[in-house]
């Protein structure tokens, strides 16, 4: 298992827009998506397309997003 620095997308909510966020922690295992860690957040896995490993030029500009998206794996 390595771990990475990650941005994650976080869907906008009221008054909010979507967006990167930065400060993440990614880790890939043998399990379904990725753990991401933050300390200011609670360990969650969640869909690969939800994480990049680079910094995204625009914060605002969504990824390509599945159709059935899972925003959360369980």
């Amino acid at each position: 298992m390595k771990r990475e620095r990650c941005w994650v997308w976080f869907r906008g909510g009221l008054n909010q827009k979507s967006r990167w966020e930065g400060g993440f922690y990614a880790t890939k295992d043998d399990q379904d998506g990725i753990l991401i860690q933050h300390g200011n957040y609670r360990d969650t896995r969640v869909p690969s397309w939800r994480v990049t490993q680079q910094e995204p030029s625009d914060p605002h500009a969504a990824p390509d997003i599945p159709e059935d998206a899972v925003w959360k794996i369980t």
